[in-house]
């Protein structure tokens, strides 16, 4: 989907461990441009890491409050939002967002995000099992099932997340802005 409109923002999506706050942090400093890493800042706003806000107040509760962050980025101008892996399950939120930013989806395969998970020891605070009562593989092969769709259609640009630099795919999607700007 191409909007000849300026970008006033960038959003970064993709599943758990693809890297969108490391490149969006790259992004946003080769733009001068403000970065928001989403589930960083829910944590702020709900005073507790996402493990700890799951467990109290369930997943629905949290994600209820992701999609209030999304309605507010649409407000926002020159800013980088790296968003949780399942903000894309906003469907009404993700539209309005289409119509002011630049959606890039990071795209990587299940070893890789098995890998990168394990290897992360924030992981356990930070990511908690979406759907329980199966091996963290599974689950991340059951969900990307269920989201590459979502994140296909809901994304103006997908990059391969494997084996390339953050800074070099903030130097892509800069690149693929331009080439936008250019054939509007």
């Amino acid at each position: 989907m191409i909007f000849c409109d300026p970008i006033k923002n960038i959003v970064l999506t993709g599943f758990r461990a693809t890297g969108k706050t490391s490149v969006g942090k790259a992004l946003a400093a080769q733009l001068g441009w403000s970065f928001l890493d989403a589930d960083s800042l829910l944590c702020t706003r709900l005073d507790a890491d996402v493990a700890e806000v799951v467990a109290r107040r369930g997943w629905p509760f949290f994600r209820q409050a992701e999609r209030q962050l999304l309605q507010e980025l649409s407000a926002m101008t020159n800013t980088v939002l790296a968003t949780g892996g399942g903000a894309i399950e906003h469907q009404d939120e993700w539209l309005r967002l289409r119509a002011c930013c630049f959606v890039v989806w990071l795209d990587a395969d299940i070893d890789t995000i098995s890998g990168r998970i394990a290897a992360d020891p924030a992981s356990a605070t930070q990511r908690p099992s979406l759907i329980g009562g199966v091996s963290a593989r599974d689950e991340i092969e059951t969900l990307l099932k269920q989201r590459r769709p979502l994140y296909a259609a809901g994304s103006d640009l997908r990059l391969d997340a494997v084996g390339a630099s953050p800074p070099d795919l903030a130097a892509r999607i800069v690149e693929a802005m331009g080439r936008r700007a250019t054939s509007c």
